[in-house]
């Protein structure tokens, strides 16, 4: 493959009018919209063997295909329809290409061919198998601290390189960040990207993600390399709190944010987040870019001094040659399972203690039966005190599961807080299974039950710092 440009027989890109009806999904297709199809899947069938879609974007639709010349697995990107009629935008966007394969480094997802057709653009690209930062996050939630500065400080390898070669991305977010399976970054969607050198004189309009934009780039100022670390601030935001820094309900409000508005303190939603790391991650986010830092290489210094710290606190906290057990390990030993195991374990646990205080209301009647007959002087006492504590659990226990159910972080520090009140509650209810050997001779069963139940206090403190952040006072 040599020059980036593959014209395919075309010198110009002449599309007819029909070209946008034929991808208008609600239209019905007629013979000559059909013909058209065909043509552009013959245009790459003739080439590649395409195996399946792998995503959607901004631009096109991405598939993998098979190089059928030389046997290599690729990804294709089809440019949409409508941005093929735009002759000056292609041509922009065929320069930016040129400039995004002049990056080479690992962290970097390479750039092949743009092949053109009256009717078809294509770009062929390197191929990762993994998925984006985004799905990551939305699979896992939150992630361990040297996961996410190993996931941050490729991205500025990346970057760095790219700006060495005098490139700006102007596109960063989670969805152009793709994990291999190997746990290798490569930082994607270059088309973007603009030569430092001709960005200024750029006139035609705003390219970027409202979400991930710079103040600069929303007010149509110039851009440079601090134009990228205005966004990698933002997904440092994102991937640390677990919440993305500005929300809006149009783009026009989000973008408006960007520049007059600054996000909430990091720690104020991550309290276990060292003050280091949250002056880092505002830092970026400077409105000024003159207040940032000025290159990649100053933000990936701190993310290594900052990932240098907790490691000699951990030091500190397992290497006293003291045991932890499970229930109170510190952070840096507890398991680490995806987070939705840890939260869907925490909702069946809350499940079955809001069973069990509704059981208990349910049969009281019954329940005052068997302590009188065993009881006779406190049974009626202790009736009262089954009722209270079940309607306090059940309170507990609705808002514990509301809190998960909308992802609420804090929690975890919620519960602490509460603990003084969940621990006994748990520990008195852990003996309701007596009430079975009373009403009846299942006496082993009995006292399984109160073993397991036992157990589940500290079980499900542990399940909470493993899912939410726990902040020790």
């Amino acid at each position: 493959m040599g020059d980036t440009d593959k014209n395919a027989g075309h010198d110009k890109i002449a599309p007819s009018s029909s070209d946008n009806a034929a991808f208008r999904p609600d239209s019905i297709p007629t013979s000559q919209e059909l013909d058209l199809f065909r043509s552009m899947v013959q245009t790459v069938a003739d080439r590649y063997e395409v195996l399946e879609e792998i995503g959607r974007g901004g631009m096109g639709v991405v598939y993998r295909v098979r190089d059928r010349e030389t046997d290599e697995m690729l990804a294709l990107k089809i440019i949409r329809p409508d941005l093929v009629t735009d002759t000056r935008l292609l041509e922009r966007f065929k320069r930016e290409l040129r400039l995004a394969r002049r990056i080479t480094h690992a962290n970097v997802c390479r750039v092949h061919e743009l092949y053109r057709t009256p009717v078809l653009v294509f770009v062929t690209m390197e191929l990762v198998e993994g998925e984006t930062l985004r799905s990551v996050l939305l699979r896992r939630g939150r992630m361990s601290l040297e996961e996410c500065i190993g996931i941050a400080r490729q991205v500025c390898a990346a970057l760095a390189e790219a700006h060495k070669q005098g490139i700006v991305h102007r596109d960063l977010k989670p969805e152009n960040i793709m994990l291999d399976r190997s746990g290798t970054v490569k930082v994607m969607d270059f088309g973007l990207a603009r030569s430092v050198e001709t960005v200024n004189t750029l006139t035609t309009g705003t390219l970027g993600t409202p979400a991930y934009m710079s103040p600069e780039q929303v007010e149509g100022q110039p851009v440079d390399p601090r134009t990228d670390i205005y966004a990698l601030g933002l997904i440092l935001y994102e991937v640390f709190t677990g919440v993305v820094a500005f929300t809006a309900d149009t783009p026009i409000a989000l973008v408006w944010k960007q520049v007059h508005e600054t996000p909430l303190h990091p720690r104020i939603l991550e309290p276990s987040l060292s003050p280091v790391l949250e002056k880092t991650v505002l830092k970026c986010l400077e409105k000024d870019p003159r207040r940032r830092y000025q290159c990649v290489e100053e933000v990936d210094k701190m993310l290594e001094e900052i990932l240098k710290a907790p490691t000699d606190k951990t030091k500190k906290l397992t290497g006293s040659g003291s045991r932890h057990w499970f229930f109170n390990a510190p952070p840096g030993a507890l398991p680490r399972p995806p987070r939705a195991v840890a939260v869907t374990l925490l909702v069946l646990i809350q499940i079955l203690y809001l069973s069990l205080y509704l059981v208990a209301l349910a049969k009281l009647e019954t329940i005052h039966i068997v302590l009188n007959h065993f009881l006779p002087d406190t049974g009626r006492l202790m009736v009262e005190v089954i009722r209270v504590s079940a309607l306090l659990g059940i309170g507990l226990r609705l808002y514990l599961l509301a809190s998960a159910a909308f992802d609420y972080k804090g929690l975890g520090n919620d519960f602490r807080r509460l603990s003084f009140l969940l621990i006994p509650l748990d520990a008195l209810w852990s003996w309701s299974p007596l009430l079975l050997l009373a009403a009846s001779k299942i006496g082993s069963l009995a006292f399984a039950c109160i073993v397991a139940l036992a157990l589940l206090p500290l079980s499900q403190r542990t399940v909470v710092r493993m899912a939410y952040t726990w902040t020790d006072e």
